[in-house]
Parts: C-alpha cells; structure tokens; sequence
C-alpha cells in the first residue's frame, strides 16, 4: 500500500483556486501570507511589491485545460514587450514578502551542487521540525516534470519497481510551486506538488520523482537558473540556515530570467 504523507501544516493549503496568469511566485506568497500571516494580500499586491513583469501582448501563458485569470488591479502590473523576461524574480519575491509581512515572514534562498540528495535532505528537516513550518517553494523549470496525469501502471511501476513510463510534461514555462509531501514505495518515493492550476494532477496535487525536480531546479539546457526559497517565520531564520547549512545548502540567490527590481537587497 502507498501512503502520501504532507506536511499537517500545509493542510490548509490544498483547497486553492486558480493562480493569476503569469503570478505563480505571487500567488504563492499571497497564499502563505494569508495562512500563516493572517493577513489580506491579493496575488497583484505581491505582483507589484515584487516588481513583477507582464507581457505587453497576447499569448497562451496557461496549461492545458485552463482559462486565462487576472483579477481585481492587474492592469497595474507593469509590462514588457520580451516575454523571456517576463515573471517575478526571486530578488523581488524576497523584498515583497519582507515588505508586506512587515519583516514577520522571509524568504529564505537555497542552492546546491547536488539537488536530488538536497530535496531528500529538505523534505527530512521539514518532517523532523514541523514547529518551524518551513514551506519550500520551488523555482522549477516544468518541461523537466513527468506529466501530472500518472496512472495506477505509472504509479506502481515506480514505485514498487523503480521503472515507469510517465507522460510527457504539461507545459514548458519557469514556475513557482510548493513540496509538500511525499509518496513512498518498495523500490522508490514520489514527491507531492502543491501546484497552482487544478487542471494539473488531482485539484493541483502531482507525483514527482526526485530526479525530475533535481533537473527542473538545474535546468540544463536553459539559459536561467532555479532553486528553492524557504518561507519561514523571520524569528527562525537563524536557526533554519544553520539546519540547512548542516545538510549541504548555501544560502544563496538566483536569476530565474526575470530582472530584479532596483535596489533590491
């Protein structure tokens, strides 16, 4: 039998509606803030905090299966008429979280030489200290992920033998997402994604293996870089960088494609 096992914290996170178009690091940030934070902070707030870039024209920014979404402000966000800059930087995701929490939250920057080993070790910090609710947030790169659609041949193919045949990823695009738990089996384990399209897995919920997001953090072949950002309660930071210290982490920042505001510590 396969247990998914999340972090209880997160719990509250899995009932979520649709990502704005092209505001994933927002949105998240948004999200986290209202749960954890209390506070209320739309999606464009962050986007603007953050410095964030739009597209000045048309296009198909969505997955599969999913409808374009703005909301209330978005015409605020300012535009660029290069899509390949277009997104939130980490810098800028950094500076909104510190600005709009009023420094309770931040955004704690992780690199390493070695991903896989890396998100095992995140995934076991996270289970053995649920008092400090850190919440990784991934800067993927999606064209790396198995497609979010697995079936009970692609699950148990995995994870009682190591083989599997997945889909091919759902779409091509720099992305923000949250791990959040993990799938075990005899042979292998599965990670949960907590992503911000339902149309993608079950409500948002996928299967990933550790190697897929290894390479969608790495991004080989492409031109900008990932990584992962902890959001953690500010009081904490301390501690937590000496945690992630110990299991081979730098705290360190990256350019995801998209320019970071200036001025942006």
């Amino acid at each position: 039998m396969w247990t998914l096992e999340l972090l209880p914290y997160l719990e509250p996170l899995l009932a979520r509606s649709q990502q704005p178009d092209n505001l994933c690091g927002p949105y998240w940030i948004a999200l986290l803030l209202q749960t954890f934070g209390k506070q209320t902070v739309s999606a464009v707030e962050v986007a603007i905090a953050a410095h964030t870039l739009l597209p000045d024209h048309e296009g198909c920014w969505t997955p599969h299966g999913a409808e374009s979404l703005t909301g209330e402000g978005y015409d605020k966000v300012p535009t660029v008429p290069d899509a390949a800059q277009c997104g939130t930087s980490l810098m800028g995701l950094l500076q909104a979280t510190q600005q709009l929490s009023q420094g309770e939250f931040c955004l704690l920057p992780l690199q390493t030489q070695h991903w896989e080993y890396g998100i095992a070790e995140l995934w076991w910090l996270c289970q053995t200290h649920p008092e400090w609710q850190i919440v990784p947030l991934l800067n993927s790169h999606t064209s790396y992920f198995w497609g979010s659609h697995l079936t009970p041949a692609n699950l148990s193919g995995y994870l009682n033998a190591g083989e599997s045949d997945p889909p091919p990823a759902d779409w091509s695009v720099g992305h923000f997402a949250l791990l959040g738990g993990w799938m075990s089996g005899r042979a292998a384990r599965l990670y949960a994604i907590l992503d911000t399209y339902p149309q993608l897995g079950w409500q948002g919920l996928h299967l990933q293996p550790g190697r897929a997001i290894a390479q969608s953090l790495e991004r080989p072949q492409h031109p900008t870089d990932g990584g992962v950002a902890l959001f953690v309660s500010a009081k904490l930071q301390d501690p937590i960088e000496q945690a992630v210290n110990s299991i081979g982490f730098e705290v360190s920042t990256w350019d995801n494609g998209t320019p970071a505001p200036q001025g942006a510590f």
